[in-house]
């Protein structure tokens, strides 16, 4: 599989095996190109405000990320983010048995990277390594994919 851009979930800045720091070091050596969602920025300012995570641990997240070059995405129209994250939401609950208010920033984070066509989107969470999220992907792409062709065409890869 070709690799043409990845994205990184907040679980995956944080995760502290080294296996991650080997994964950035080849994602910046190979120059592909990164990407990171706004939800994942707010998330770790967030953990970091409420203290559940150190200095320590923003600081080693933020230096992965901006070691790729990583750039900052989102959805900009609200109207359809808002109709592609109830989707996400209702299939999350559906086959996750997930509470959306549980997974309300997944599903943020999942609505922008397909809609900016990224090819791999690295997490340490279940909610976006099981099998099981392939069918949420299914789900919210098929009802992206009346407005964006790209998202109907895309394959975005979750690996854990």
């Amino acid at each position: 599989m070709q690799v043409r851009s990845v994205s990184f979930d907040t679980s995956f800045l944080l995760h502290f095996k080294p296996a991650v720091d080997s994964v950035i070091k080849i994602i910046a050596h190979d120059e592909i190109p990164s990407f990171i969602t706004s939800t994942v920025v707010s998330e770790l300012e967030q953990l970091k405000v409420h203290g559940r995570i150190s200095e320590y641990d923003y600081k080693k997240a933020l230096k992965r990320w901006r070691k790729t070059k990583a750039v900052i995405i989102d959805f900009k129209n609200r109207l359809l983010s808002d109709t592609f994250g109830k989707q996400c939401l209702k299939s999350m609950e559906e086959h996750h048995g997930a509470n959306s208010k549980h997974v309300a920033n997944d599903c943020n984070i999942l609505v922008s990277t397909l809609k900016n066509g990224i090819d791999l989107f690295l997490s340490e969470d279940y909610h976006f390594t099981s099998k099981i999220t392939k069918k949420v992907i299914k789900d919210v792409k098929s009802v992206a994919c009346q407005e964006f062709h790209q998202m109907c065409d895309s394959t975005l890869y979750n690996i854990d």
